[in-house]
């Protein structure tokens, strides 16, 4: 019972760290008045780590 509980509060933390990675690359536009572009860029980088944290979550970190 706890391996499925554990499975599903990773799948559930791995889908809310995908939300945030939607909305930080919805943040990204080319010249956003309200954010400077070395924020911009740093937002940009940062969806792509939530991603592959979210990736190495859901699989349980078996690659490592």
């Amino acid at each position: 019972m706890k391996t499925i509980r554990r499975t599903l509060k990773a799948r559930y933390e791995a889908f809310l760290l995908r939300v945030a990675k939607s909305i930080i690359f919805g943040r990204n536009v080319a010249r956003s008045p309200v954010v400077s572009r070395r924020d911009n860029n740093a937002m940009f980088e940062m969806g792509y780590e939530l991603g592959k944290i979210a990736d190495r979550i859901a699989a349980g970190y078996k690659d490592e």
